[in-house]
């Protein structure tokens, strides 16, 4: 039997064959982030709460779809965050803004595999904030969503506040700012409402990452999720069931002069499905990924858990 040493250095030396020695930067959304009611704002109050994501990648992916399989790696990432949803109205929508203060193991700004050597323990990542948000709510029926539908504009950034250091393997940031726009929208079907459909895009704006003559390359990603409601509503354990799941696409080329070749003529995609649970009347949200074709981009499982609760008006 191969050995675990073995098998690791064979697993970099395949990786570096498909995707070269420095390869494609991540993007900096939280995949699977959003699910079956990605387009609904909270009422209006104050709620503090936690997320955590975890996910373990056990395949590189090459820009054909060629797969090297290798050693598991598990990357980490959790924190508190605070969002602010006012009673105030612009254009007719709720005005509020969310902020995550998120902590990692390590930063996975290039396809590879294996823990070894990349942890350092957990420390700051890259702050989130999103400053304006409007969230619209309609009763009104329409077609196919008879049970009126929400919809939801946001505009987020990304500022590099974690650990960085251009090559570095322990890094809990990509060292680049990320201007993200987004619109969400959910559907409800049902006088009670209970089937739902939510669809999200977001546009992923990167800037040059510090230090290093590296621009990664603008990203699309849409998250979705479909499901039903289940237990009496106002009742500690309503809440609801179904399946959710995004897909990622770079859209531009990453460019610099210390980009290799290989990864300016190529773009990472992947996609996620799993089942999506949410609990105590919308505050325990989970999520399962399976992912799935991906290219030029790690491939494995994830887990998103969000707890949020209201301090009040």
């Amino acid at each position: 039997m191969v050995s675990k040493t073995l098998r690791r250095i064979f697993v970099v030396a395949a990786a570096a064959v498909l995707l070269s020695r420095a390869a494609s930067g991540q993007q900096l959304i939280i995949k699977g982030m959003y699910g079956m009611y990605a387009g609904t704002q909270a009422p209006p109050g104050l709620y503090v709460g936690m997320f955590g994501n975890v996910n373990w990648q056990d395949e590189i992916k090459g820009p054909n779809g060629n797969a090297v399989k290798g050693p598991s790696l598990t990357q980490e990432i959790f924190g508190p965050l605070i969002q602010w949803v006012s009673p105030y109205k612009i254009l007719g929508g709720n005005y509020s803004a969310v902020v995550a203060i998120p902590f990692a193991n390590f930063a996975l700004d290039f396809p590879r595999l294996d823990n070894q050597g990349a942890s350092t323990g957990l420390a700051l990542s890259q702050l989130y904030v999103s400053p304006f948000q409007l969230g619209w709510h309609s009763d009104k029926p329409m077609p196919i969503f008879n049970g009126g539908t929400d919809v939801l504009f946001a505009y987020t950034f990304y500022a590099p506040t974690g650990r960085y250091t251009p090559g570095a393997l322990d890094n809990t940031s990509f060292g680049m700012w990320c201007n993200e726009i987004s619109l969400r929208a959910t559907g409800f079907i049902g006088k009670e409402k209970e089937w739902s459909a939510a669809g999200a895009l977001f546009y992923d704006i990167n800037s040059k990452k510090q230090d290093v003559d590296w621009k990664q390359g603008n990203a699309i990603n849409y998250m979705w999720g479909v499901g039903h409601t289940f237990g009496e509503k106002q009742t500690l354990m309503s809440g609801w069931f179904g399946v959710a799941g995004y897909a990622q696409w770079q859209v531009s080329s990453t460019t610099g002069v210390e980009v290799p070749e290989i990864l300016q003529n190529n773009k990472s995609t992947v996609y996620g499905v799993g089942p999506e649970l949410t609990a105590l009347q919308g505050a325990l949200t989970v999520r399962y990924f399976w992912q799935y074709g991906a290219k030029t981009s790690t491939q494995g499982r994830g887990l998103y858990v969000q707890f949020a609760m209201p301090l009040g008006k």
